[in-house]
């Protein structure tokens, strides 16, 4: 039955039922220090836009870790289609727990958890791709810090090292990302506009005739072909960047989709790029030292 109750599931709640006590806080950034700056369309987006929308995200994943399909649901096409305003205020404590709540339940249970989503969205994915044609999601983020090499050779290393904290905690939509070897990425998520959690598997040395070309402006890449159970090549990603004349790096995001999906989902998985990127950026700039990074990513 769905209850008032159930609707209102926050993280905390969530945490307290597994036993998941909130992480140390993140110190503080220097007063005034400057955030990585995310383009949704072109066109420069606020930061608090950019928090508004993995807000909702939070508290969607809120519902369905707690196994309230029914909620999870309704308020991810609240998410999608009001878009109703969030308090920000505990944003960055709900990110800390959501990450914490994912890694204490574990592999296993996630995989139980979302096996009802996969069963649906893996041969869907098979299907829409059948077409082998396309729809780009693009976004930009820009960070007044490190360097691109830097930033790609952080991002890499987190799978390398097993860092999952660091790559679940970048978006709330994140459930599981490992690499199964060097090179080769599991992700389980949901993107943008989807509702459904899909798992695909990156291979970052398989990326000839993506259908994202390269700017050789950009002369760092991560790219490679995303493909689902079986080998079927369901979207690919060609993430390229390039240092600043005046600092830091640009990062030029795309993710390819079949073009068979609703439109919503190609250009809602814009702010997931722009929410992942602008955490992963703010992450990596904390490694640099100096106080360079504010304390809200």
């Amino acid at each position: 039955m769905v209850t008032r109750r159930t609707l209102l599931t926050t993280v905390p709640a969530l945490a307290a039922s597994l036993g998941v006590v909130a992480p140390a806080a993140a110190a503080p950034g220097r007063l005034g220090a400057p955030a990585p700056t995310a383009y949704v369309g072109g066109r420069v987006v606020p930061r608090a836009a950019v928090r508004q929308w993995e807000a909702r995200r939070v508290r969607v994943a809120a519902q369905r870790l707690s196994n309230h399909l029914p909620t999870a649901l309704l308020a991810d096409l609240d998410a999608l289609l009001r878009r109703p305003a969030r308090d920000t205020s505990t944003l960055d404590r709900d990110r800390e727990l959501l990450a914490a709540v994912k890694l204490e339940m574990g592999e296993a249970r996630l995989r139980r958890l979302l096996a009802p989503d996969l069963a649906l969205s893996t041969p869907a994915g098979r299907v829409a791709a059948r077409l082998g044609t396309w729809a780009v999601s693009r976004a930009t983020v820009v960070a007044p810090w490190g360097s691109a090499q830097g930033f790609a050779d952080w991002f890499t290393a987190r799978g390398t090292v097993g860092d999952e904290r660091a790559l679940l905690v970048a978006c709330p939509d994140h459930y599981l990302i490992r690499d199964l070897r060097p090179g080769l990425q599991e992700v389980v998520e949901v993107t943008g506009g989807a509702v459904l959690a899909a798992r695909f598997v990156i291979d970052y040395a398989d990326h000839a005739g993506l259908p994202v070309a390269e700017d050789p402006l950009l002369p760092v890449r991560l790219a490679g072909w995303a493909r689902a159970e079986g080998g079927a090549r369901i979207g690919g990603v060609r993430h390229q960047l390039r240092d600043e004349p005046g600092g830091g790096f640009r990062a030029e995001l795309a993710v390819a989709f079949p073009a068979a999906l609703p439109r919503w989902m190609i250009t809602e998985h814009r702010w997931h790029l722009a929410c992942e990127f602008s955490g992963w950026a703010t992450a990596y700039g904390a490694t640099l030292g100096g106080g360079a990074v504010g304390g809200t990513p």
